[in-house]
């Protein structure tokens, strides 16, 4: 029952009643009417509360309240619904494995390779802000991977604005199969930056600066920056993308930064062990090495093609990343096609990927890698795929073991 039809019941439920209850009916409804009035005054005060809140908030990184606020303006009888702007999305992925190494026994494993949930909400016209859990068992722990926000409206200018933690566009990494393609392996860099970039007729591209977590000659500041930029076009049955980028500082990329003070701090360790002065070193990097890279893709009908070149600009310091007795100038390429068709009405994906890496044997990588993938469509959103890698390595003259190795993976993967 609404506040409007209560006074009426109870006047007519108090009228079925005795006379000695009849006596009481106005003074009855006259205290029900002024706890309505009240109460509708409560829920005034309520709302303005609400409204100053929001007002506050409005734009702040990470708005825990905005959920509150929906649900409370939701109970109020406010039409809006909170989860026409909120998107949730999310990838368990589990993969067995059968590995035959370079050296020594065989191994074998079932692991929960991938755990990742975003959130994404349309705040405003202008305003998109979003963030990304991410596990990965015994590589990361449950961690925020992402967390931005983004100034842009596509229907009023091509520019736009993003900060927050993110990965930088620098290499594209697409790949059909299960493995991360060896470009990633050592360009991929999670940051907290600032980017700026537009994107227009096809044509997109952007700048961005960071405080890498390498600290060059122990200086604590934003030092870092890329640039990246590509062209893609669609039409009927075919579609093609090209892409390039730079980065000033490939050496605070996520698999070299860690190496790169490890090794550094080895060093430091050795000098002290030898009795020598490690006042001269420094732990920090001295240089900062650049890198670039290239990408295309095309897609013509059933068929598409990926390739993908990523290197240092220049060599490392031999103190902060080797190759032999020299620094090393680390390089990594993908060349892939794949090829979608059906199989009992289900769709389906085969693969094939020839994959290799330069002077990048510290970041125990392969010299070379073939890769044999198969991946179907076993229900909605989920997927059930099959990898081959084989691998060889570098020759033992490079400090490598000059075998092969072998890899067999299974993926199960539901996105939801």
């Amino acid at each position: 029952m609404t506040r409007h039809t209560l006074p009426a019941a109870v006047a007519l439920a108090l009228a079925t009643q005795t006379s000695a209850f009849a006596e009481s009916v106005d003074a009855r409804l006259s205290r029900l009417e002024a706890e309505n009035r009240a109460q509708e005054a409560a829920l005034k005060r309520q709302e303005a509360t609400i409204a100053e809140q929001r007002a506050m908030m409005q734009g702040a990184p990470g708005r825990v309240k905005e959920l509150e606020t929906d649900l409370e303006q939701k109970a109020a009888g406010d039409g809006g619904a909170w989860y026409r702007h909120i998107e949730i999305a999310g990838l368990i992925e589990v993969e067995a494995n059968y590995t035959s190494p370079y050296e020594g026994g065989s191994e074998s494993d079932i692991r929960l390779a991938t755990f990742e949930l975003g959130i994404e909400s349309q705040v405003s016209d202008w305003v998109k802000a979003g963030a990304s859990l991410l596990y990965e068992q015994d590589e990361t722990d449950l961690e925020v991977d992402t967390a931005w926000i983004t100034i842009a409206n596509p229907e009023r200018t091509p520019v736009f604005l993003t900060a927050g933690q993110l990965y930088v566009p620098f290499g594209a990494y697409e790949s059909n199969l299960v493995s991360d393609p060896l470009t990633l392996e050592i360009g991929e860099s999670r940051e907290t930056a600032l980017q700026l970039g537009f994107e227009h007729s096809g044509f997109s591209g952007s700048a961005y600066v960071f405080n890498g977590d390498s600290n060059i000659n122990g200086k604590d500041r934003i030092g870092s920056w890329g640039a990246n930029l590509g062209f893609a076009q669609e039409g009927e049955g075919r579609a093609w993308s090209i892409g390039a980028g730079y980065i000033n500082d490939l050496g605070d990329s996520d698999s070299l930064q860690d190496l790169i003070n490890d090794n550094r701090v080895a060093v430091l360790e050795e000098l002290a062990e030898l009795g020598e002065d490690p006042a001269d070193f420094s732990i920090d990097p001295t240089d900062r090495v650049g890198g670039w890279t290239v990408n295309a893709a095309a897609t013509f009908g059933p068929v598409n093609l990926i390739g993908e070149y990523l290197s240092a600009t220049d060599d490392f310091d031999v103190n902060s990343l080797s190759f032999g007795d020299q620094g090393a100038k680390p390089s990594a390429w993908n060349i892939e096609a794949g090829y979608t068709f059906n199989v009992l009405g289900k769709e389906t994906v085969a693969a094939v990927a020839y994959q290799g890496s330069r002077e990048a044997l510290a970041l125990e990588l392969p010299k070379e890698r073939w890769l044999v993938g198969w991946s179907i469509g076993i229900f909605d959103k989920t997927s059930l795929s099959f990898e081959w890698a084989h691998d060889n390595d570098y020759s033992r003259n490079d400090g490598g073991t000059g075998k092969s190795g072998n890899t067999l993976t299974a993926q199960l993967a539901v996105e939801f």
